[in-house]
C-alpha cells in the first residue's frame, strides 16, 4: 500500500472539500432551475386561468347586452325631450280610430272648392308648366292667366289674410310675390 504522506492527503481532502462544494453549488443552481421553471409554469396556468375567466365573463356580458337587456337596465335611459311623451300603442290606435271617425263625419270644405279667394302669386311664367302637386288638395294652385302659367300659394277668404302670406312669402326672397283675387278659378284682379 502506498503511503501518503501528510500534504498529499490534504491535498486530497481539500480537493474532495473543493468537488463538494461545486457539487453542492451546482445542485443549489439545478433546484433554482426546478423552482424558476415551476414559478413560469404556475405564471402560465394562473395566465390561461384568468384569460379563460374574462372570456366567459365578456361573453356573458355580450350575451345579457344583446338578449337580455332589462337585466342591465339599458332600456331605462332613454331621455325625452320635454315635449315628447310615452304613448302606449293601444292609446294611439284609440286616437287613430277617432281621427278617422271624425274625417268621416266632416264635410269636405275643401278650400279650392271656393267660387271666389285671395291668393298669393309666386310667378308667371310660359315655358314652366309643371305640376307641384296633386289635383285633389294643395296649397299650391296652378293657373292660367293669357299666354302665363300661375303658381299660386294658399286659399283665403279675405284679402288681408292673403296679404299676412304676401309679407312672408316676400321675406323668403319671392320678392315679385303679390295677391290675386280669383272668381271661379280664374285671376280677375291682382294687387301689386
Amino acid at each position: 500500500m502506498p503511503i501518503l504522506t501528510e500534504q498529499e492527503l490534504q491535498d486530497i481532502v481539500n480537493k474532495e472539500t473543493e468537488a463538494n462544494a461545486k457539487l453542492e453549488e451546482k445542485d443549489e443552481q439545478l433546484r433554482e432551475s426546478y423552482r424558476e421553471k415551476e414559478r413560469i409554469r404556475t405564471q402560465r396556468r394562473g395566465f390561461l386561468a384568468s384569460t379563460v375567466i374574462l372570456g366567459i365573463l365578456f361573453l356573458a356580458l355580450l350575451f345579457t347586452v344583446l338578449f337580455q337587456p332589462y337585466l342591465l337596465q339599458l332600456d331605462n335611459g332613454i331621455q325625452l325631450a320635454d315635449d315628447e311623451e310615452v304613448v302606449k300603442k293601444s292609446t294611439l290606435k284609440n286616437y287613430q280610430d277617432k281621427v278617422v271617425e271624425l274625417e268621416s263625419q266632416q264635410e269636405s270644405n275643401s278650400p279650392l272648392d271656393l267660387d271666389e279667394f285671395y291668393a298669393v302669386q309666386l310667378g308667371a311664367f310660359k315655358k314652366f308648366n309643371t305640376k307641384l302637386s296633386s289635383d285633389s288638395y294643395s296649397i299650391v294652385h296652378n293657373g292660367s292667366y293669357k299666354d302665363f302659367n300661375l303658381y299660386t300659394l294658399g286659399v283665403f277668404e279675405t284679402a288681408e289674410e292673403a296679404e299676412k302670406l304676401r309679407n312672408v312669402v316676400r321675406q323668403l326672397n319671392f320678392k315679385d310675390a303679390f295677391v290675386g283675387y280669383y272668381k271661379d278659378g280664374e285671376r280677375v284682379k291682382s294687387n301689386y
